[in-house]
């Protein structure tokens, strides 16, 4: 990755300059260019490709920018010489901040219009979710597949054929596992429970799951592109102290002073362990892992429907490049606080889009008034919809309890119906047992 451009010192800047820089942010020009460059959160980088307010040169435009930024809140969490990080929460961020606030306390339906509609449908979004957020945070890490092949990887319930399926199975197995244990306290143990279930079977030497790395293992994060050292994380040897404050820190109540959102302690969580990085290798996804699990633990059902990591996954270098701003930037953290809340946003508005869309197939489904559809639950109705669009789809009873987050049985029970209504043929003496859309299927639901 190209080194960051080094931003200005306040220091080469006279004492009249510095009374210039400070008295010119009366002005509505300077205001207004100070105020886009914290909503967007400009590194200097960005901000010396911008033409500066009238009467400032570019670096004194910085200035003003980074005088506006410089009551930031410190954090109990120091770099490798002792140099404490710190943020604070530009208007954009606290806007975000409220509109997860707001959905975060059970609306979602409402807002969508639906009522009581999304009830019918949850369990099918979060198991979707997940499953998405299990792909993209390995695939953030290597793992090489389709959305689509992955998918069927983790509704069919086979067992993994190659190291970056068994990354999706085991980062599928973690989230499940920190959706059942979110009251946790987090601990030692507790990291490494998460580290070695996202690394299992995928390691060049598995006595690295579930253990520090040490004062020999020599750890870096190397950008594959060149091949160039971009961060050297802290002395293994100070790894015992850093990572008990980073325990309290994720441990303490929303009631403690002074108060942080959870979403900013999440984030801060997230970038402190990949900061920290203390494995040898699965930091990444065990920092995102902990961000989810502390939005989970503070009450925010929300993200249970979630995919942050497709996110980050479709913009790489913005996720990679924040960590570098915070570093070069006088450990300033809010830069990538502003890259998380922006992931989330994004996040939130596919969630709306993917609520819609199972509504919609949901009210097609309803529309065909034909006695083979009623009676028929929500779960089987939803398969019906998929076979329609996918006439060539293979379905099992695994794949069906999984897309839904139902037992074997009741899975059975949906699918067998379905064959005795004739919407579905079995592919005989296949073991798992298989089905296929009946080719007559539209004709039976009255599509013309």
């Amino acid at each position: 990755m190209k080194a960051l451009p080094k931003a200005p010192s306040l220091e080469t800047q006279s004492i009249d300059a510095g009374i210039r820089i400070l008295s010119s942010m009366r002005s509505k020009a300077v205001r207004e260019f100070v105020a886009k460059a914290n909503r967007e959160y400009y590194h200097w980088e960005e901000v010396r490709r911008r033409l500066p307010p009238e009467g400032l040169t570019t670096e004194e435009a910085w200035h003003a920018v980074y005088f506006s930024r410089m009551a930031r809140i410190p954090l109990p969490f120091t770099d490798g010489v002792g140099k404490p990080f710190a943020y604070w929460l530009p208007d954009h961020a606290q806007q975000v901040l409220h509109t997860v606030d707001r959905l975060g306390g059970g609306t979602l339906g409402t807002d969508l219009g639906m009522g009581d509609g999304f009830a019918e449908m949850k369990d099918r979004v979060l198991i979707d979710s997940l499953m998405e957020e299990a792909i993209a945070t390995s695939q953030i890490e290597g793992a090489v597949t389709t959305r689509k092949v992955a998918k069927d990887l983790l509704r069919s319930g086979r067992p993994p054929s190659s190291r970056s399926e068994r990354m999706i199975v085991n980062g599928f197995e973690t989230i499940r596992m920190l959706h059942r244990d979110r009251s946790r306290d987090l601990s030692i143990e507790m990291l490494h429970e998460i580290q070695t279930s996202m690394t299992r079977e995928t390691l060049d030497d598995e006595n690295h799951a579930g253990r520090f790395r040490g004062d020999a293992d020599k750890v870096h994060v190397v950008d594959v592109r060149d091949n160039e050292v971009v961060f050297t994380p802290p002395a293994a040897r100070s790894l015992g102290g850093r990572l008990k404050k980073l325990i309290e820190f994720a441990n303490r109540q929303r009631d403690t002073d002074p108060f942080i959102h959870p979403l900013v302690k999440a984030s801060i969580l997230h970038f402190w362990l990949a900061y920290e990085h203390p494995y040898c290798d699965g930091n990444g996804r065990t920092a995102r892992a902990l961000f989810y699990w502390s939005m989970l633990r503070d009450g925010y059902w929300l993200f249970e429907y979630l995919t942050i990591s497709r996110i980050i996954h479709n913009a790489p270098r913005r996720y990679y490049r924040s960590f570098l701003h915070v570093q070069q930037d006088n450990n300033d953290l809010t830069y990538f606080l502003m890259f998380q809340l922006d992931v989330t946003r994004r996040a939130l508005g596919q969630l709306h889009d993917r609520v819609r869309e199972i509504s919609a197939e949901q009210q097609r489904m309803r529309s065909l008034r034909v006695t083979a559809v009623r009676g028929l639950n929500s779960r089987q109705r939803a398969l019906l919809d998929h076979a329609l669009r996918h006439p060539n789809q293979i379905y099992t009873f695994e794949s069906h309890g999984s897309s839904h987050a139902v037992n074997n049985q009741t899975a059975r029970n949906d699918m067998l119906s379905l064959l005795k209504l004739g919407l579905l043929d079995e592919i005989g003496g296949k073991r798992p047992r298989e089905f296929a859309p009946s080719p007559k299927l539209e004709a039976k639901l009255g599509i013309k």
